[in-house]
């Protein structure tokens, strides 16, 4: 499935993007530098019921947010990972476990510590304000 929008139209393209994940909560976004990964899951956060700010986990790893709505929000950034085994000492693998949305930026550092039930999102640049995701649903 394919999603395009532009940037200024991210936050109905975050809405049909939840209304097709249905209750699959371990999502992974890949895509180049600068595609938008952390945008839109900064976006995914605020219509989750995040109040906090959200940031980039580069440094950290993992970012734990919290909503009333939804509880506990994970947001994780492999980008600086080496391997698998770096992600599970990170303690990665207990974020992924499916009981709380995690949203996983740069998962092909540690593809296989996702349960198969995870979506799979690439994001790729159409343009300057207008990106394109493909969205890979379980089977």
């Amino acid at each position: 499935m394919e999603i395009v929008f532009e940037l200024a139209e991210i936050d109905g393209a975050v809405k049909e993007f939840l209304n097709v994940l249905q209750n699959i909560r371990v999502v992974t976004f890949s895509g180049e530098l600068g595609a938008g990964k952390t945008t839109f899951i900064k976006q995914l956060c605020k219509a989750l019921g995040v109040t906090d700010e959200v940031s980039s986990p580069t440094f950290s790893i993992i970012q734990e947010y919290f909503s009333l709505e939804n509880g506990v929000i994970y947001h994780i950034d492999l980008y600086r990972i080496k391997n698998e085994t770096e992600a599970l000492n990170a303690g990665v693998e207990d974020c992924v476990d499916g009981r709380h949305w995690c949203f996983v930026e740069w998962p092909e550092k540690a593809s296989g510590i996702f349960p198969a039930e995870t979506v799979f999102v690439n994001l790729h640049i159409m343009g300057e304000n207008k990106r394109k995701m493909i969205v890979n649903l379980p089977k």
